[in-house]
This record gives structure tokens, sequence and C-alpha cells, in this order.
């Protein structure tokens, strides 16, 4: 699903959203423009399953920068030509390194939205994706870059509706820059914007586990261990995802949850948000999903939640707490095994939602064979089956060649090109199941 919306201004101000199937958006939003006189209409970046929050976000397609240029006063009064010429400048020359220029950049009347259009992305990604955004923002603060602006719900002014707000002549929200053709920008491969975007890339992140995980092993163990900081937010993200596949899993129609789960679970999943998301949208995000799987109120949601929220601030605010004798981020930390027993994850509801965390270790051991037979039929191998059935065929064609010709072993190792070992096995599996 698309998300429009519109702010409608009737003495007070009110904001109308709707959603529409994402083959559809392009029609809705004409369809916006014509009917609704295109004033203070907006538009999800993103696609959703049904609402538009995190909680239920299907893919990732873009990278973006809402950069209100209007509070800096070197900037208020240029033409946003003039200060998209600028941020181009400062996004290939302002920094040690060039950065990746914007897909395409629009004027929203009274400031930028500068867009990197990426291919779509699973949830998983989030954290990464959020790590993005920040560096992004980081780079174009000299324009205003709204730091409130970076989540993935976030929703930005429909090219060719009006701002209400902005001066007369410069209403209209129009592309002011572009990469490759208006009609259809350049998209970047998101592993590429990333490593030129963040300090450092994929490869030096594997480089630096492999070189943590060496020197763990040559202190046996007694180093302080980092690796951690690098895939937490990367497994809660997994973690959030099969929370959700077994809410589903468990009611398929409404995903709601029955009294007597709704606090372990929404507590984890909290958690799990103000791990992925950019935490300063934490509290809102987690207001929503208690509504969705619990239908708890504002107020009932942020005082069952109140420790997680807490707990999320103080990481908005740099603040840490001691564990173990070292500072850490205030932030809980769960493993896979304590949430499965929380929540009473039956092994049938690993296999039948899917996932791919919250699992035992038997599980666990299906999962890792699953994989490796993946693997080994991505790379052209046989399974068990078609193997057996191979060898029980060349074994037949051997007690044929042996019986009628009184070929050996070797002669009939030779006449197939496999080994001695092989022929003597088709052989012996041929003669059991003829018998």
């Amino acid at each position: 699903m698309v998300s429009f919306a519109q702010r409608v201004f009737d003495g007070k101000k009110h904001w109308r959203e709707w959603t529409v199937p994402a083959a559809d958006a392009i029609l809705r939003a004409e369809e916006a423009l014509q009917y609704k006189c295109g004033e203070d209409v907006y538009v999800s970046q993103q696609t959703f399953n049904r609402w538009r929050n995190v909680a239920d976000l299907s893919a990732l397609g873009a990278c973006y920068v809402d950069l209100d240029y209007h509070t800096r006063a070197r900037w208020q009064y240029r033409d946003p030509e003039a200060v998209a010429a600028a941020v181009i400048d400062t996004l290939e020359n302002g920094g040690e390194r060039p950065l990746p220029l914007p897909s395409y950049i629009l004027a929203t009347g009274r400031g930028l939205v500068c867009v990197w259009l990426t291919e779509l992305l699973p949830f998983r990604v989030l954290p990464r994706w959020s790590a993005v955004q920040r560096h992004l923002a980081e780079a174009l603060k000299g324009f205003g870059a709204d730091k409130r602006a970076l989540d993935a719900a976030r929703v930005f002014r429909l090219v060719g509706s009006t701002n209400s707000r902005a001066e007369w002549h410069s209403r209209t929200v129009r592309l002011v820059w572009w990469k490759g053709s208006p009609v259809a920008p350049d998209r970047h491969e998101f592993g590429n914007l990333a490593d030129d975007v963040l300090p450092f890339t994929q490869a030096e992140l594997r480089s630096l586990q492999a070189a943590r995980a060496t020197r763990d092993a040559a202190d046996n163990g007694t180093r302080r261990r980092t690796s951690q900081q690098l895939s937490g937010a990367t497994y809660w993200s997994t973690v959030f995802q099969d929370l959700q596949r077994l809410r589903h899993h468990r009611d398929p129609e409404r995903g709601a949850l029955p009294a007597g789960q709704r606090d372990a679970w929404l507590f984890v999943a909290a958690n799990a948000l103000a791990w992925t998301d950019c935490v300063a949208v934490t509290e809102a995000e987690i207001r929503t999903l208690a509504a969705q799987a619990a239908g708890w109120s504002d107020p009932e949601t942020k005082a069952r939640m109140s420790a997680v929220l807490k707990r999320a601030s103080m990481a908005v605010e740099g603040k840490t707490i001691e564990f173990r004798g070292r500072e850490v981020d205030p932030r809980y930390r769960m493993k896979a095994q304590t949430i499965v027993e929380w929540l009473q994850i039956e092994p049938d509801e690993m296999r039948g939602a899917g996932l791919r965390v919250l699992i035992d270790e038997d599980r666990r051991r299906e999962r890792g064979a699953e994989r490796q037979a993946d693997r080994r039929r991505s790379q052209g191998a046989k399974d068990r089956d078609e193997l057996k059935a191979t060898r029980l065929e060349l074994g037949q064609k051997c007690l044929y060649l042996s019986a009628k010709d009184g070929m050996t072993r070797a002669d009939l190792a030779h006449h197939f090109g496999v080994s001695t070992g092989q022929i003597s096995k088709a052989m012996r599996e041929a003669r059991a199941s003829s018998r």
C-alpha cells in the first residue's frame, strides 16, 4: 500500500489520510491533484502492508533528506534552483570524499526534498538504511536538514500539489534537479549507496569482524567483544519480522493478540523497534502497533510500555547504563531463547510462520540443513533421492555388464569414469533392491 494525506483547513488543522494499492498509486495521485484541489497533498516514500508506520513496513525504495533551507539566513531568500545547485556542489566537494548525488530534488514551497531512489529493500535492511539517512542529513545540515524527518514512515508533498503556507510564486511543488530522466530518474543500488555514504563499507565491516574474532580467539575471550554493536540492530530487525509473522500466524484474519499474550509480545516488539527504527519516533510507532495488535489506547500503551520508552529516550540522549562493570546502551537486550520462552512459541509455529531467529535448537539445525541443501542445489548438486536413483541405475548397468561380458570392478570404473568404490556401492544397492 501507498499512503496519501492532505491537510484540511476548516478553522482547525485537520489531517486526512488514505491508503491505496501500490499498483494504483499514479492514478490515485492524479485524482488527488484533480479532485482534491491539489492543496497540501502528501505521499509516502515507502510501501506498507496496511498502515503507514514502520511496524507495518512492506518495502523500502528510497532514501531522502528534507531541507528546511528557509530557516538558514544564508539560503532563505535564494531561488530553489540555486539552493539545489549548492546542495549538489556540497555532496560532490564538501567532504573528505564525494557523496552520491540524489535521483531528484523537489522544491516544496519553503524547502527542498532530496531523494535517492533504490531497488526495493526488505524490512531487515532498516538499520543500515537508517544509518544512511543519518549520514546524508549530517552532510547537508548546513541547508537545514530536518533530522526529525528521517524515519521510514515519512510523507512528503506530492509533485504538482500546492503548499498553502508558501509565497504565491513558489506554491507549486516541482522538480528542480534530477539525474537521468525527469520521467524515470536514475536509481542507486543500495549496497553501493551505503558503502559510499557510511564510514565503513560492508567488506570493511566483515574484515573488522574477522579481525575481532581472531583477537578474541588469541585472548581466550578475555578481550571486550564489540561485534554485537555492529550486528545488534540487524538482529532486532529480524526479531521484529519474526514477531509480526507470529502475530499473523496466530490470527491470520486480523493479526490481533489474545488476552494473556499482549504484554509480553508488545514489550519485545517495542524493544525491537527501539533498536531498529529512528529512535526519536519510536513512541509514535509503538502506540500505533499497540492499537493494531492489542487495541490499547495511547495512555494505556504509554503506561504499559514506559520502561521501554524511557530507555529508548535515554538512547536518543546518548546516555548509558552500567552492566557487569561497563557502560552499555540502555535499551534492553534479550536472547532469542528467552523470547521463545516468554511467548511460548511452539515448534509447529516456528515452521508454519517461517520464523528465522525465534526458533529452538532443533529448528535451527533443520534450517541449517535446508540452507545447505538449497546451496548445493543452486550449485548444481542433486538431492539425496536423485543421487540414490542415479546410483541405482548405475548399479543395475554394472550388474548386467558384469554378468554379460565378465567386466571387473576396475573395467566398470574405467568404462563409466568413476571410482571402484562408487561401482561397489552402486552394485551393492542394486542387488539389495532386486531382492
